[in-house]
């Protein structure tokens, strides 16, 4: 790792401190998604401060990660406001607020985003952080948003690509120019450079690309729910394209180690016999009964699901390789310092963080 602000580090992103935390082969642990609320909750409950002090108990409870959402633009036919603050300088002040839980955007919506900013941010918030920050990439859905920002969102994928391979140079670098289709920066440079070769990036659902391709530039991905076999089916193919993409490049010829990677392989050791871990991870919603064995019901992308009963899920979804669970507590009808509770009492304690 490298003290300087302004110099490049050649130190493995997979060895920080947010990485660390919350990803390990064999393992899974836990994360949470701001807004920290439920149903429940007044409006107060979404105030930054009161949100910090939420997070604060997520961290003593022992949950690994919080990740924050990208949504640039209120599209009431969504039905979902989501991340009303923007998630660099949300994230910034939780990081202020806090000391050893990861953080995370989950995730940036990149083809909407200049990627020379998009560098900046995500290095000075690795930073500010201590290296707890985890930067998770998306390709966006809302059509407003696309046409507000003066693009065709058929263009999502390609732009994702070109951006991404943009942002990376941007951060693995120093003083060397590049040309894109929407600039060309030369005799410039992007400061600050994070504190290893570059930041933890976890591909966010399937943001337009095949997944060998999120295999070869991501440092890990975080998919949505599944039917148990059809989740497990993924796993493996997940797998089978890390240790693919390990062994040559990518589909563009940058090198497959991720997208912090300098021409250099996977998080080596990680798994059996030495082969490359790059973590799965999954989000769920979760509408937490009072009745610890009320058993699953399902809800939008998740279960109304008492606490034993979740936790028989969670230890399924480890036994299939799922490295970490972002759980989305919007739906519970109950306060969410209760469930948040009840959680770091009963669950979290069998899937803890790693540090």
């Amino acid at each position: 790792m490298t003290d300087s602000p302004c110099t490049r580090s050649d130190g493995d992103p997979r060895e920080l401190p947010g990485f660390r935390r919350t990803y390990a082969p064999g393992r899974l642990t836990l994360g949470l998604g701001f807004p920290l609320r439920t149903r429940a909750d007044g409006d107060e409950v979404g105030d930054p401060a009161v949100q910090a002090r939420i997070a604060q108990a997520a961290e003593a409870g022992g949950v690994a990660a919080l990740y924050a959402r990208d949504i640039p633009l209120r599209v009431p036919s969504f039905g979902d406001v989501g991340q009303i603050y923007d998630p660099w300088v949300f994230l910034t002040h939780m990081a202020a607020h806090t000391s050893r839980i990861a953080l995370g955007t989950a995730g940036i919506v990149l083809p909407v985003r200049h990627p020379l900013h998009v560098a900046k941010s995500a290095a000075s918030l690795d930073r500010i952080s201590g290296g707890r920050f985890l930067l998770g990439l998306a390709s966006g859905d809302r059509p407003e948003e696309f046409r507000a920002f003066g693009l065709e969102q058929g263009e999502r994928g390609e732009r994702f690509r070109e951006n991404l391979r943009v942002m990376t140079h941007a951060l693995t670098t120093e003083m060397r120019g590049i040309r894109w289709s929407g600039g060309w920066m030369h005799s410039a440079d992007v400061v600050p450079k994070p504190s290893a070769a570059s930041v933890p990036t976890i591909m966010i659902g399937s943001c337009q690309q095949s997944v060998a391709y999120l295999a070869a530039h991501g440092d890990g991905w975080m998919t949505y729910p599944r039917d148990f076999d059809v989740q497990r089916r993924t796993v493996e193919q997940w797998r089978e394209m890390v240790v693919a993409a390990a062994g040559g490049a990518g589909s563009d010829g940058a090198a497959a180690g991720g997208a912090g990677s300098d021409g250099g392989g996977g998080n080596e050791g990680g798994g059996n016999d030495g082969e490359v871990f790059k973590p799965f991870a999954q989000s769920l919603r979760i509408d937490l009964a009072e009745n610890p064995d009320e058993t699953a019901s399902p809800i939008d992308f998740g279960f109304r699901i008492g606490r034993r009963r979740l936790v028989d899920h969670l230890e399924d979804l480890r036994g299939i390789g799922v490295n970490h669970v972002q759980l989305g507590l919007g739906a519970c009808r109950r306060p969410v310092l209760e469930v948040i509770a009840e959680l770091a009492e009963y669950v979290v304690p069998r899937f803890p963080a790693l540090d």
